[in-house]
């Protein structure tokens, strides 16, 4: 069946491809915005690791921005990423172009440059230079230099009859540059050193909004406050301090978690720890906020995108089940409800069109599947590389190590990769040895995917959507249900459905509320945008969602 839908969407993205705003039938609308053939304002929400069980979990206890989402938008409760790496920057591409990571080339957070022989981040860019705010030191460089196709923002600022103006935010750079893609008025992140910034590749001075916010709202200002459950316990599911989850000075596994530090001091820790709160989120809702008052009042389309990370932070450390999860989500709900509702006075209610997603989902910790009998671990890293570098020494008889860079993504040195694919009793020893490490499912070899574009192995067309043929490992490892490469806490990253499903959801200008249980991915988001606008997303894979179109 995914096949089909994978093929499904090529075909409608192709379709889609060939519509332009004159040829479209104008859909009927309300009043209020039957003068525009097209949203004053395109909003884009993203929610960093948001499971899409979460909404029958936990959704009970939400009552305002994702209630509101929910209730009066077009819900899609089947959706999920076809591919097999779902990590942050390959989700946030997905969304910001309608394509899957093998033709955008985001497959991961990073990957080893062999060029370089060295990782690289998916935003890394030595060509730029920092831009930051709030007379902050910045250091980071980032851009879209990795991105091989253009966003919805591209296409809408390449294609729109006026000037279409962009802002995306995010805590992290992968996520704002994903949803922007190569240019945008605004596009903004937070450096580890509490700086936020952008870089040359968007801005050669400072945006004087964010500026004069920045300056005035420091993070070092958040020392001292506390997060504590924002109900009482017993409006909680699971335990405070369920199994596996780890405890330390500075990450209790317990309610509350005071922000301040031994010294009385801010410093690096505390800058982490900041993070991992859902003060980082309100404080990214008040920066779109401040920034985005001129946006949707032009005759053009604007944009603004936003993805809130600190439940990926936080579920990264407690996993999906924990208070601290729920009382994220709980603080999320609040924060995309006062963004909508400062978006309704501006634009006006119904005038905008939302669409709402997550980059992928999470495991649970192994440690509670484990104790309900399940078979469930954490894949020991450097174990799994010395059993292959033992069966390389074997089969190759050479002493040396052929990783260049190991783990479940391995990549081997140029001279051990030529051995590999020259022999084949070489290749199956390693092979033998990666699948009887504990936890490993599957194997599969980057220079044998090409001649199976067509197989019946669904895991195999997964891994296919991410592969990359410069940049993707050469031994790709695939972990078993509910083993994870994380050391500590939770974590993503497999073709598992806990990873793969996310919502979406799309509400406002143009959108037929409902619920809707046809199979769709987040790659959809962008191509309905495009149709709502009036413009073409030239290389999407993604469909439009007819279905919730009015």
């Amino acid at each position: 069946m995914k096949a089909l839908r994978v093929a499904g969407i090529l075909v409608l993205g192709f379709l889609v491809a060939g519509l332009s705003a004159q040829s479209r039938p104008a859909p009927p609308r309300a009043a209020a915005v039957a003068k525009r053939e097209t949203p004053p304002l395109v909003v884009l929400i993203v929610a960093d690791q948001f499971r899409a069980d979460y909404i029958q979990r936990y959704g009970s206890m939400w009552t305002k921005g994702l209630r509101r989402l929910i209730d009066s938008g077009a819900y899609f409760p089947m959706a999920a990423y076809p591919y097999s790496y779902t990590v942050t920057c390959a989700g946030h591409s997905t969304i910001g172009t309608g394509a899957f990571p093998h033709r955008h080339g985001m497959i991961g957070n990073e990957w080893y440059d062999r060029a370089t022989r060295r990782t690289t981040t998916c935003t890394n860019d030595p060509a730029v230079t920092a831009v930051p705010y709030g007379g902050r030191p910045g250091v980071e460089k980032h851009s879209a230099r990795w991105l091989t196709t253009t966003t919805f923002a591209d296409e809408l600022r390449a294609q729109s009859r006026t000037p279409a103006h962009v802002v995306s935010l995010s805590l992290k750079a992968r996520s704002a540059i994903g949803m922007a893609g190569h240019g945008g008025d605004l596009v903004v992140w937070e450096e580890d050193a509490a700086t936020w910034a952008s870089s040359t590749a968007f801005a050669s001075a400072p945006n004087p909004a964010l500026e004069a916010w920045a300056t005035a709202h420091p993070i070092d200002a958040q020392y001292g406050r506390v997060w504590d459950r924002l109900l009482p316990p017993d409006k909680y599911f699971f335990a405070d301090s369920g199994l596996g989850e780890p405890a330390t000075a500075e990450y209790p596994n317990v309610f509350p978690h005071a922000q301040t530090r031994p010294g009385g001091k801010v410093d690096q820790t505390f800058y982490d720890t900041w993070e991992r709160t859902p003060f980082s989120d309100e404080m990214l809702a008040d920066i779109a906020i401040a920034t985005s008052g001129s946006l949707g009042k032009s005759a053009g389309t604007d944009m603004l995108a936003v993805s809130f990370s600190s439940l990926d932070l936080v579920g990264h450390r407690w996993g999906p089940t924990s208070h601290e999860v729920q009382d994220t989500l709980l603080r999320l709900d609040a924060q995309i409800g006062r963004l909508l509702d400062t978006l309704d006075a501006r634009v006006g209610a119904g005038n905008y069109v939302v669409g709402f997603s997550a980059d992928h989902g999470v495991a649970p910790i192994p440690e509670q599947m484990s104790a309900m009998g399940f078979d469930a671990g954490r894949i020991a890293t450097a174990a799994l590389n010395a059993r292959v570098v033992d069966a390389w020494k074997s089969a190759a008889g050479d002493d040396s190590s052929p990783i260049a860079s190991g783990g479940v993504n391995m990549y081997f040195t140029p001279s051990a990769l030529a051995t590999i694919r020259s022999n084949r009793t070489v290749r199956d020893a390693i092979t033998t040895a990666a699948l009887s490490a504990p936890g490993i499912a599957a194997a599969y070899w980057a220079d044998e995917l090409a001649s199976r574009q067509s197989s019946d192995d669904a895991v195999q067309r997964a891994v296919l959507l991410s592969y990359v043929p410069d940049r993707s490992p050469d031994l790709i490892l695939i972990p078993k249900q509910y083993w994870i490469t994380a050391a500590t806490g939770a974590t993503h990253g497999t073709p598992i459905l806990y990873d793969q499903r996310v919502p979406v959801i799309l509400m406002g200008f143009g959108v037929k509320p409902g619920r809707y249980l046809t199979s769709v991915t987040p790659a959809d988001i962008a191509p309905t945008f495009a149709y709502l606008a009036g413009i073409t997303l030239p290389r999407a894979e993604g469909r439009v969602l007819a279905e919730a179109i009015r």
